[in-house]
């Protein structure tokens, strides 16, 4: 299951990089992004409906549905890149890939408790913040290497291969519900949006990707004033590193249950690091500081799959996790074009983009302050 884990999240940022790179090529950047935009608007929005389609039916089935349609549109894209196909096709076909992604990420989480016994689930979950932040990073490792010996179309190819191998690597040991739930009226409508705890933490995961994308945009500024454009990477490669670390020694620890003041207190020291790279100018402080918050990171990160899996009723497990990749999306690219704006503003300068990254981190401590002992579950009804 951990391999299907690392095949399918390294797709998304190979695709994410490569259909930029492909694009502007052929079209320019203009349109490049606009392409990438396709891409990331379709997966976002539609896998919470697949993550439903999962709950309501079997599993198995649902993800050898999308994946067929996901790699055929895959496919079409190859070929119109390779065609050099007008640019409304190429934002079409985009669509196509991010609209048909099979949602392997979130069925996988929720299938952790279902596997392990509850001792070994904040494990489980670190080792999958682990693979989701080492994938990142792996991915466009990935798109590098492969630019040095083929056009970017052919990351395209490479991305859909992953997915397709993960997916087929992790239906075997999912496992069909026993019972179907159904929640009628209202309740059943919304899903596990109807339940306020995991409304406030898909809230907070939006406010840590803002703050993320701003980082990202504000530690690339911080490098370039300082002359040194080439330790942005360094910098967030140490971040990287402090993240996955903290993740693995926390995901050893033995389970508890005081998760609102742990994530209360993770996020504000988040919030207070941010500010404190904000206020530096030298890279070497800066990665001082940002080592400490890949170990915050890590932890909190962990956390918050932990209390989201828990939350969420089982019925609606799937989805939720599947809005949380929504929730991610979307919060990364608002803190990106953010942060974009304001260091253009600022004239280059990194100190408003990570000060806005301290703000959106102390917003999802305030959230992680309504987080309240889990309600009782809502009446359903159970069908064969």
């Amino acid at each position: 299951m951990f391999a299907a884990v690392a095949l399918t999240r390294i797709a998304p940022p190979i695709l994410n990089l490569s259909l930029l790179l492909a694009a502007a090529a052929a079209h320019g950047y203009a349109i490049g992004g606009l392409v990438l935009t396709g891409f990331s608007v379709a997966l976002a929005v539609c896998v919470p409906v697949s993550g439903r389609l999962v709950d309501r039916f079997r599993p198995r089935a649902v993800l050898l549905a999308l994946l067929v349609v996901h790699v055929l549109a895959c496919a079409a894209t190859v070929l119109a890149l390779a065609a050099q196909a007008g640019p409304a096709l190429l934002i079409a076909a985009a669509i196509g890939v991010g609209g048909s992604a099979p949602p392997a990420a979130p069925v996988i989480r929720a299938s952790w408790p279902g596997i392990l016994p509850a001792e070994q689930l904040r494990t489980a979950y670190a080792l999958d913040a682990v693979l989701n932040e080492t994938m990142v990073v792996g991915g466009l490792l990935v798109v590098s290497g492969l630019l040095a010996l083929a056009a970017p179309v052919a990351a395209v190819g490479v991305a859909g291969v992953c997915t397709a191998l993960g997916v087929l690597i992790a239906v075997p040991g999912l496992r069909a519900p026993a019972e179907r739930v159904r929640t009628r009226g209202v309740r059943g409508f919304l899903g596990p949006l109807a339940q306020g705890r995991v409304r406030v933490l898909l809230g907070m995961a939006a406010a840590d990707m803002v703050a993320f994308g701003c980082l990202l945009v504000g530690v690339s500024a911080l490098a370039t004033s300082a002359a040194a454009p080439e330790a942005s990477g360094v910098l967030l490669s140490v971040f990287s590193a402090g993240a996955v670390f903290s993740a693995l020694c926390y995901g050893m620890r033995e389970r508890d249950t005081a998760a609102r003041p742990r994530l209360v207190a993770l996020h504000a020291v988040s919030a207070l690091l941010l500010a404190i790279v904000a206020a530096t100018s030298g890279p070497v402080l800066a990665g001082v500081v940002l080592l400490l918050l890949g170990l915050v990171s890590g932890m909190r990160d962990t956390l918050h799959q932990l209390v989201l899996g828990s939350a969420a009723a089982a019925e609606h497990r799937t989805e939720a996790f599947a809005w949380l990749t929504t929730c991610m999306w979307g919060g990364n690219g608002i803190g990106t074009a953010v942060a974009g704006q304001l260091v253009g503003w600022s004239g280059g300068s990194h100190r408003a983009a990570l000060l806005t990254a301290a703000l959106a981190a102390g917003a999802a401590s305030v959230l992680a302050l309504m987080l309240r002992a889990r309600a009782g579950a809502p009446q359903v009804q159970r069908q064969s």
